[in-house]
């Protein structure tokens, strides 16, 4: 079963805003991404990194760097709170050890931000992931919508004296940066389609699925980390698509137990791979030539997405470009493993996390070069 073509059929452009991909590529940007940025184009506005006063009359970067530090220092978790963002940060510490290290690169406003957001989406994962566990599939699979359902609407408006840390963290996240309702609502709802979708035939049937699932937490982490300008927004999408592809590609034998095929069957024909032969988990010379195919996909998304980390302030490009960089790795790790994801893992080492810092500071200290000469220039020409 694919997603609907009309996406949002009644989606516009409005107020002067509007976003647009860098480059049209339908390898990687299909028709279903044109609706998504006419759609965030409707409702998505600017985070406290674009509004903040300071911003608007100081002109230097250390005035810059100084209005950047106030913002962040004024969204530190109120000290009655930390109890619940600690809880957070523990969760993903145990779950998501990629995230939890390149996460450990921002500054503690931040931090604590993201380890709320983090946490929601797991938990919120989980409730679909775990929930077919000794039971049958549709049972299974009633039993997580309507608990997903239940979860929705105790995150939308959480009562006075709840005890559960994520609900409490997320919901002070969200009032802090002014992450949009209807970011959390789409994540929602691209969880709630592994409930009734476990095939896909296009890949704009699973990028939409990317975009819902990983490029809006990409989104409402702007609102945490800031930016610089809503530029950065069409980046942020491609970033958390390459990042969901790359999920699949790892998981290709995890999710077939489950029932579950990812990889568009457009594609799978394409290169004579059939199902048979993933559920049997074969390796051969049509599975090696698809997975180059979708691994050389997700490194244009990574080639694409880089950009917007120029467009960051300075205290969060290392954690982001470290998240990317550490991802995409999991793509040579495949290679390396000869493609076998059916009985292997693909993971990045912690020494090989390490090691990787350096050149990713060096990296994301130019792009930061980059984007002030730019911006420099663009203020003297006008």
């Amino acid at each position: 079963m694919e997603p609907d073509a009309a996406i949002y059929p009644h989606s516009s452009v409005h107020g002067g805003q509007s976003f647009r991909w860098p480059q049209s590529v339908p390898h990687i940007n299909p028709p279903a991404s044109k609706q998504v940025l006419e759609r965030l184009a409707d409702y998505l506005t600017p985070p406290h990194s674009l509004i903040l006063p300071a911003r608007r009359q100081l002109r230097s970067g250390a005035y810059d760097r100084l209005a950047e530090h106030c913002l962040a220092e004024s969204h530190k978790p109120q000290p009655e709170k930390l109890w619940a963002y600690d809880a957070c940060t523990e969760i993903i510490r145990r779950h998501s050890k990629s995230f939890y290290f390149s996460a450990r690169l921002l500054p503690a406003a931040k931090r604590y931000g993201i380890m709320a957001l983090y946490a929601f989406c797991r938990l919120s994962d989980d409730l679909v992931d775990e929930a077919a566990e000794g039971e049958s599939r549709i049972v299974a699979r009633a039993k997580a919508a309507i608990a997903l359902n239940h979860w929705s609407k105790v995150n939308s408006t959480p009562v006075s004296g709840c005890d559960d840390p994520v609900i409490v963290a997320w919901a002070d996240t969200r009032a802090h940066f002014g992450i949009p309702h209807e970011l959390t609502a789409e994540l929602l709802t691209g969880i709630e389609m592994d409930l009734t979708i476990n095939r896909y035939e296009t890949w704009d049937g699973l990028w939409l699925y990317c975009y819902r699932v990983a490029s809006t937490v990409g989104l409402m982490s702007i609102y945490i980390t800031g930016a610089n300008t809503m530029d950065a927004v069409p980046y942020a999408v491609q970033l958390g698509v390459a990042l969901q592809l790359t999920n699949i590609l790892r998981d290709i034998g995890e999710d077939a137990r489950s029932g579950r095929i990812y990889l568009p069957a457009e594609d799978m024909a394409r290169f004579g791979y059939t199902e048979e032969m993933l559920m049997a988990g074969e390796v051969n010379g049509s599975f090696t030539n698809l997975m180059n195919f979708e691994i050389e996909r997700a490194h244009a998304l990574y080639n694409a997405a880089w950009a917007g980390i120029e467009m960051l302030p300075t205290d969060s490009r290392v954690a982001v470009g470290a998240a990317a960089t550490i991802y995409r790795g999991i793509l040579e790790k495949i290679v390396e493993a000869k493609y076998n994801v059916f009985g292997h893992r693909a993971h990045v080492s912690m020494s090989e996390k390490v090691r990787a810092l350096p050149s990713i500071w060096w990296k994301s200290q130019k792009a930061g070069k980059r984007a002030r000469i730019e911006e420099l220039y663009t203020k003297r020409i006008n």
